[in-house]
């Protein structure tokens, strides 16, 4: 069988040079505990000034598309200023089952009607866990 270029994907290979290496799991857990406390691998005050910028956005005119929405639900959640996004779980800074749970779910929705917002909701799941290092919210004038 031939080694194609493309299959870098095996054990122990390397993508090539520029390519994106996706990450699907997020990594294991640090052995030291948080020195400030945290929301999934995000610190609290990381994921604060977001939804803090998001809110400013939003205050100054901006109009959130879909996608935002479910992202700024996400960090909302996250903070615990209200419920999940997707699965309406109780408000509240969540564990990384939680936030595991609600990427699953939003993977789920996105096969619905409104799935730009559970695309943005599972994004920032991703983002807050770990899994990946794409935060999905560009920051708005400070």
């Amino acid at each position: 069988m031939a080694d194609y270029p493309t299959m870098w994907n095996g054990p122990g290979a390397m993508p090539p040079a520029g390519g994106t290496a996706a990450q699907q799991t997020a990594p294991p857990p640090p052995t030291e505990p948080p020195a400030e406390p945290v929301v999934g691998r995000r610190t609290l005050a990381e994921v604060t000034a977001l939804l803090d910028n998001i809110e400013h956005a939003v205050r100054t005119g901006y109009q959130l598309e879909e996608f935002h929405e479910g992202v700024r639900a996400t960090y909302r959640w996250a903070v615990g200023q209200g419920p999940s996004p997707i699965t309406d779980r109780a408000a509240g800074i969540p564990d990384a089952q939680q936030l595991r749970a609600e990427d699953d779910a939003a993977e789920g929705a996105m096969r619905g009607p409104r799935r730009r917002y559970a695309n943005g909701a599972q994004h920032a799941a991703m983002w807050l866990r770990g899994a990946t290092q794409d935060q999905p919210w560009a920051l708005w004038e400070t």
